[in-house]
């Protein structure tokens, strides 16, 4: 693995992968030497006031419960879907804007070991949508330059807040929801 704070993209531009620092900002086209062993923060545990009415290790938000993957969980896109089921909820879908910015601060505290988290979003036929049951894709919040056309599953850049459509292969951290 990458340092603690580099992830490897594909970048098309350049037809290649670039390095990037979300720390401190530095791209670089070769791997990182430097940088931290990559074992990362422990897990932070979820406080009895922020868990309120939730499952231990969830938190509890807008009438739902969140739960965010540990450190070192990281899956694909599917992998993501199936471990929210696991555990009793679904992938991460923004009913309301100011979700993924509850995320983004919430995630400023627990630190996790990639800077995106997957969410339940997924390019069909040409259009972003939160899949079945769900409501409409609307008004999304992209990060700058994004979509790009680089993948057709949805993550949220923990920096900001804000959605990036990623390749459904990578390995990200993950955040399932379920109704409080």
């Amino acid at each position: 693995g990458l340092p603690y704070g580099w992830e490897k993209k594909f970048d098309a531009k350049i037809n290649g992968f670039i390095y990037i620092n979300h720390v401190t900002g530095e791209t670089r086209s070769s791997p990182p030497t430097h940088g931290s062993s990559g074992t990362g923060p422990a897990p932070v545990q979820v406080s009895a006031r922020k868990q309120g009415s939730c499952k231990p290790g969830w938190r509890y938000a807008f009438n739902f419960c969140y739960y965010i993957s540990a450190f070192a969980d990281i899956q694909s896109h599917s992998g993501a879907q199936a471990a929210c089921k696991q555990q009793g909820g679904e992938l991460f879908w923004s009913q309301f804007v100011f979700e993924s910015f509850f995320l983004k601060k919430t995630l400023q505290t627990v630190k996790t070991s990639t800077h995106f988290f997957w969410t339940n979003g997924e390019k069909h036929n040409g259009k972003w949508d939160w899949g079945t049951g769900h409501p409409a894709f609307t008004n999304p919040k992209w990060t700058s330059g994004q979509p790009d056309g680089s993948g057709t599953c949805l993550a949220v850049y923990t920096h900001t807040g804000f959605f990036d459509d990623q390749p459904c292969e990578t390995q990200y951290n993950y955040v399932c929801k379920t109704k409080a």
